[in-house]
């Protein structure tokens, strides 16, 4: 037993020093349950992930097991008498099952563990350090049976293991997330933003003829916080991310540069397109925004280029183009409000 579980300890410490060298997620999981079921010789093992939104649990690695089964548990949700894994994930403690075909718990899955051949199930809850639910780890066999201490062990030291994984890779994804997008209105901060934009003018692949780079400046910004609330104006903010965001669709992309200002970088077919867009932006937010019955608007301008041009410019100069027509567009605002006045 002793010397067992030093090869189990050693096993997953060499999993974890190769997280610290930055191995993918995927492969990472993989080689979890590659070493759980060497340990085990005749298991079979999978990793469910929690969706906390909809609390179902979703395969994440389970190589051995029959694709029918996965197949048919994909997103089952949570609760005290779902088999093994659903109900160790709602009551975050192990669930073990000596025998499914004895088990209430598996009532409703017992064709389909038949024909994948399954007779037990030992299943322990993911939680991360802040005893956060990931998901599940679970380990299933071909006959009826009950875990020796040893192989409790084993289940809940790769369980641990697996939740140091997914947690490393959360918060790194955390990281990737406020490092790329704002934070407010998850549209691409500015950095991100010209770097995408960089990759445009440097792609020389793409066949659409014309590129467009639109420079938004929500109107009056200042006096609408200063007269509605700090609050309303990040409503304002969001819901002009939201439209833009609706706009581009899959021919463009969209940031927040600062402030109150955003872009929206398209590409185009043909001048047709171009015109259509650019109509649909004037109406849906240079002077179509209304928020709690608040009517809001922004000057919009644009620098419009052909694709064959686009390495004649840098990201300098086509912000610099867009804002200087954005500017136009201001004066010409202010010029209609004083007129109106």
């Amino acid at each position: 037993m002793i010397n067992e579980l030093l090869h189990a300890h050693r096993a997953f410490n060499k999993i974890l020093r190769m997280l610290a060298l930055g191995q993918q997620k995927e492969e990472m999981l993989e080689q979890l349950i590659d070493v759980t079921e060497n340990i085990y010789t005749d298991r079979l093992t999978s990793i469910m992930l929690l969706n906390p939104n909809t609390d179902t649990l979703h395969c994440a690695c389970a190589p051995s097991l029959p694709e029918c089964y996965n197949k048919a548990i994909e997103g089952i949700h949570i609760g005290p008498t779902v088999g093994s894994c659903g109900a160790a994930a709602y009551h975050r403690q192990k669930v073990i099952t000596e025998n499914i075909d004895t088990h209430s718990n598996w009532d409703h899955f017992k064709t389909i563990t038949s024909r994948a051949n399954l007779s037990s199930c030992w299943s322990v809850p993911i939680l991360s350090s802040k005893n956060k639910l990931l998901g599940t780890f679970a380990t299933y066999s071909r006959k009826p049976s009950s875990p020796s201490p040893f192989e409790l062990e084993i289940l809940e030291m790769a369980a641990s293991v697996c939740a140091v994984t997914l947690e490393k890779y959360e918060i790194e994804e955390e990281l990737m997330q406020s490092a790329t997008y704002d934070f407010l209105t998850n549209a691409y901060n500015r950095r991100a933003f010209c770097q995408k934009l960089q990759l445009e003018i440097d792609d020389y692949n793409k066949h659409d003829d014309y590129v467009a780079l639109f420079y938004i400046d929500i109107n009056n910004f200042k006096t609408i916080n200063d007269q509605y609330g700090h609050a309303f104006g990040d409503l304002v903010l969001v819901e002009t991310a939201k439209r833009l965001n609706k706009l581009s669709c899959n021919t463009g992309f969209v940031g927040r540069l600062g402030g109150d200002e955003f872009a929206l970088l398209s590409t185009f077919e043909d001048m047709n397109a171009f015109r259509r867009q650019h109509k649909q932006l004037l109406n849906d937010i240079g002077g179509g925004l209304t928020i709690d019955n608040v009517n809001c608007s922004a000057s919009i301008g644009y620098t419009l280029i052909q694709r064959c041009d686009i390495d004649e410019y840098d990201i300098h100069s086509l912000l610099c183009l867009a804002d200087s027509d954005m500017y136009e567009a201001k004066q010409n605002y202010k010029r209609q409000l004083i007129a109106s006045c």
